[in-house]
């Protein structure tokens, strides 16, 4: 199947609505130089509004500190002649969740951003486990999806992508956040 990112190689990335909203890995690298062709594509695919789910001073598996890439993001920007993208930090702990209440905070955020017609790119630091829960949940919330039919959607929607073979929401926890979102959903209608 061909992604609908076609930049993957850059960047791991899949279109959770196309033009809206897109959704995927941290957008910079120890390396600058691929971390100024990550933030170059998606300011070319129109993103002006980033939601960073990693948290401040967050490490990689490795003990590597992930390297902050707002200012280069301004730059980037400025260098393209694009208006500098809105950005917000919105921390989930990795391999982790937060309180349900707070995936609805994050989901109602995303619809601010779209409402003021900007696209919104939402990540995590491998775009699976945190991405994929947010991502569930705005699924769940934006399409009316049951569980586990948003778990199909995802894996729908990231088919064809170098991670489509890694589970997203990664972890039993982030799943059963999705579970208690949907028959919450459920019990509303």
């Amino acid at each position: 199947m061909t992604p609908s990112w076609p930049h993957d190689d850059i960047l791991h990335a899949w279109w959770v609505q196309p033009g809206q909203v897109l959704a995927g890995e941290y957008p910079a690298s120890l390396d600058p130089e691929k971390s100024v062709q990550k933030l170059r594509v998606l300011l070319e695919a129109g993103v002006d509004s980033v939601i960073d789910l990693t948290e401040a001073g967050e490490r990689s598996w490795g003990g590597i500190a992930l390297e902050p890439y707002h200012e280069a993001l301004c730059a980037a920007a400025d260098e393209l002649g694009v208006s500098r993208p809105a950005y917000i930090r919105l921390g989930i702990p990795d391999t982790s969740i937060i309180d349900d209440d707070g995936y609805d905070r994050i989901v109602e955020y995303i619809r601010g951003e779209l409402d003021s017609g900007r696209v919104v790119y939402v990540h995590c630091w491998g775009g699976k486990g945190r991405t994929g829960t947010v991502v569930g949940a705005w699924l769940i919330t934006d399409e009316a999806l049951a569980y586990p039919a948003v778990l199909d959607r995802i894996k729908e929607l990231r088919a064809g992508t170098r991670k489509a073979n890694d589970p997203a929401p990664e972890n039993r926890h982030q799943r059963d956040v999705l579970r208690r979102l949907a028959a919450r959903q459920e019990g509303g209608r």
